[in-house]
């Protein structure tokens, strides 16, 4: 009877025993996950410089295409978003050589691109305008640049724009000033006349001037070919068509609930997402 008995707290023991390892293995294995072990980290760049959309505050990188992006992958526990700041032309040239999965830096669109690399959803709808100064009545569209002294940074949409002009118009060209200064700094030069204009989004033309009082400035809308108002995330061509789709989900979601609007008004102090219809496309 005796041996019976301690046989059967022996089972009883053993079985526990083992119950307590599969607890714990499956403990071990939510841990796991909750730390981030087995998420697919994701890189993107940005250049921290560029005040609406990707800039330093008080130590902390913020900006509406760093909020944006932040709240895109609150939505997607399976990924871990790592975010790195870089010289502005290095975001493309890391997606190029495939060191970055993502770039956030205010991309407009045009068929340069759009050959290099996959485009999200519009995130907002920014198009590009002139900045010049008040006494300017000549400059109306991008036929109209022959002569013009025209600042900008190597690589982005308006030094393309005026590339392609200058290209297309040998005998009417653009004088093009490339410049590591900030586009604050090139305001001042217009304003000064240093410089005759510069092409650069709405909200940064609207945002600059209305914040450092640049009272002789104006702002010119244009229309070009095939332009396009709005600004996209922008991934490697190479990388995984599953992020993209998630990214995308994450847009439409992020649109529908008013999240986009809410950064937009804090970010931007107005609302400029971009048309439904694109969202739903």
């Amino acid at each position: 009877m005796k041996k019976r008995i301690l046989l059967g707290i022996v089972t009883i023991l053993m079985a526990a025993a083992v119950t307590g390892c599969q607890t714990g293995k499956k403990a071990d294995e939510s841990t796991a996950k909750e730390s981030g072990e087995n998420k697919i980290t994701v890189v993107a760049a940005t250049s921290g410089v560029s005040n609406p959309f990707s800039y330093q505050k008080d130590g902390k990188l913020t900006g509406y295409d760093v909020e944006v992006l932040r709240q895109i992958f609150e939505g997607l526990p399976e990924y871990k978003l790592d975010i790195q700041l870089v010289e502005f032309e290095s975001i493309l040239n890391g997606l190029d050589s495939g060191r970055f999965q993502i770039g956030v830096n205010n991309f407009s669109s045009n068929a340069e691109r759009r050959e290099k690399y996959v485009f999200s959803l519009p995130v907002i709808e920014n198009a590009n305008v002139f900045v010049v100064r008040k006494d300017d009545d000549k400059l109306k569209s991008l036929k109209d640049l022959a002569g013009y002294k025209a600042v900008t940074e190597v690589g982005n949409s308006g030094a393309t724009l005026l590339e392609n002009y200058n290209k297309e118009n040998p005998g009417a060209q653009a004088e093009i000033v490339y410049t590591d200064e900030n586009f604050i700094k090139q305001f001042e030069g217009i304003e000064s006349g240093r410089y005759d204009v510069r092409i650069i989004s709405r909200i940064s033309a609207e945002k600059g001037i209305r914040e450092h009082g640049y009272n002789n400035l104006k702002i010119v809308p244009f229309a070009s070919e095939n332009s396009d108002p709005g600004s996209y995330i922008l991934f490697s061509k190479t990388g995984d068509s599953k992020l993209v789709e998630a990214v995308n989900r994450r847009i439409k979601e992020l649109y529908e609930d008013g999240t986009l609007l809410k950064i937009s008004q804090e970010q931007l102090l107005g609302d400029y997402t971009p048309q439904k219809e694109l969202i739903e496309k």
